[in-house]
């Protein structure tokens, strides 16, 4: 684990947790920034000071971006959060850059969510295999149901983690969710972005909202009626770095 030590765009410090290869790094962190503050509207790009990292430049990589937006509607507040998935990548040892997207520059906050693996190119080594486990989320009473491809792949330091989303039970959908993860590593906690669903007032990205993990168990507290929109397929998609290698 590790902090930043400064950035172009008036987040403040960013804690990360990590786990550092020789020919890849996996980041974990969730930080927010403001669109009307002059370090972001100065910035070109958005760029993370760090202390040295294992590698001195990457690929580039997906990470999430999400805006909050609620509205008040026939005296209920509806929910209309989105986000999409931004370009990453490491420039050198000491920064990561996420490109700036200005399309919702009139939110105010914006949320990233960097849990993402970043490769090197052309860097030959042993290959390290990893262990698949499908991965059915169990319940006391099942309405999450869930596609054939939901599974993660675990590592001794980090997990890979793919959920696909399939239908809620009618009765369940306006309601928090919580489920069971088995036989998911325990030493795993994070914030993770869900994503899927049509926005009526942000159509250019999905609807987004987030799940919590922690102890193999997984919640979400909310998310927007438009989340079941037909001809969408909410998923997740995440790597995350286990707790034991931040000790």
């Amino acid at each position: 684990m590790f902090n930043s030590t400064g950035n172009n765009f008036g987040a403040g410090t960013i804690q990360f947790k990590d786990y550092q290869a020789s020919n890849y790094v996996v980041l974990n962190s969730k930080f927010s920034y403001r669109t009307d503050s002059a370090d972001y509207l100065a910035a070109s790009q958005l760029e993370i000071y760090v202390p040295d990292l294992a590698i001195d430049r990457s690929a580039e990589v997906g990470v999430f971006v999400r805006i909050l937006d609620r509205r008040t509607e026939y005296g209920s507040q509806n929910i209309y959060d989105g986000g999409t998935v931004l370009k990453s990548w490491i420039k050198d040892k000491n920064t990561i850059v996420i490109e700036k997207l200005t399309d919702f520059d009139d939110k105010g906050e914006i949320i990233i969510y960097i849990l993402t693996l970043y490769p090197t190119l052309n860097q030959g080594s042993n290959t390290v295999k990893g262990t698949k486990t499908n991965l059915s989320p169990s319940q006391p009473t099942k309405y999450l149901f869930w596609e054939m491809d939901t599974f993660f792949v675990t590592f001794e330091h980090w997990v890979f983690l793919t959920m696909h989303f399939s239908r809620c039970s009618s009765q369940y959908q306006d309601q928090p969710w919580e489920c069971t993860l088995p036989n998911f590593p325990t030493d795993v906690t994070a914030d993770v972005p869900f994503c899927g669903g049509s926005n009526q007032y942000n159509p250019t990205v999905d609807e987004m909202c987030e799940v919590h993990i922690e102890n193999g168990e997984w919640s979400n507290a909310e998310r927007s009626g438009q989340f079941f929109s037909s001809g969408y397929e909410p998923f997740i998609f995440v790597f995350l770095v286990r707790e034991t290698n931040n000790n």
